[in-house]
């Protein structure tokens, strides 16, 4: 007879993945220099876009980020994005042509967490 145990907290829940992205998103936010600006692709959301498209393009716009100290510190955060999408989205097209702010986007991220988890 064989026993498997798997410890819980390795095994992240929709809630869970979800309230780490709201944290690094926030966490990012906060280190970023109010007169240094990175311009990522705008998303726009509007109420017929759901979070979880939201969140596969904001995933999609982070990595496409140029300036490698910022996609250092914006590493963890793309890992959290694309693990969350795997288990939620089955695909979505990131229109390349419009530019926003990073702060938009992580913005962005806290009212999806409010949506998704608060309601």
């Amino acid at each position: 007879m064989m026993a498997v145990m798997v410890y819980a907290a390795s095994l992240p829940s929709t809630d869970g993945t979800l309230k780490v992205i709201r944290e690094e998103a926030g966490k990012l936010n906060k280190s970023l220099n109010e007169t240094h600006f990175f311009s990522v692709t705008k998303i726009e959301r509007n109420q017929t876009d759901s979070v979880d498209k939201f969140l596969c393009l904001a995933q999609k716009a982070l990595a496409r980020i140029n300036d490698a100290e910022l996609l250092n510190k914006t590493d963890k955060l793309i890992r959290q994005l694309l693990q969350y999408n795997l288990k939620h989205t089955t695909s979505c097209v990131l229109n390349t042509k419009v530019r926003s702010t990073l702060k938009a986007l992580l913005d962005q991220i806290e009212i999806c967490y409010k949506i998704k988890i608060l309601g």
